[in-house]
């Protein structure tokens, strides 16, 4: 089960920095973001069955785990403030050129 749990936080690696590396506009990021979610879930439920089956478990891995659990909100956070912060200029980009395009239209 270690060694799932081991693979699944490397496809978390990957995925988070996939779409770190790509543009917010490329399509691939739904895909991403998607494959994110089900991994997260996938980890979660591997962590939830690994302290279940063994008790309390080997402390130093466990708060290992709880490390990168930390590890990895913080960065899908940077990434969802990033990416609101792409969908805001642009739509404050949008409604400028609506503007220029109305005062364009009465001349």
């Amino acid at each position: 089960m270690t060694s799932r749990l081991h693979d699944v936080n490397q496809q978390l690696q990957e995925i988070l920095f996939q779409l770190e590396n790509l543009a917010a506009e490329d399509e691939a990021c739904d895909d991403l973001v998607l494959n994110l979610q089900d991994t997260m879930t996938e980890r979660q439920n591997l962590l939830l069955n690994l302290t279940e089956a063994e008790g309390a478990g080997d402390r130093q891995f466990l708060q290992t785990q709880l490390q990168m659990t930390e590890e990895f909100l913080n960065r899908t956070k940077s990434l969802q403030a990033h990416r609101q912060q792409l969908l805001s200029i642009s739509s404050q980009s949008k409604r400028q050129l609506n503007v220029y395009k109305t005062i364009d239209a009465n001349r």
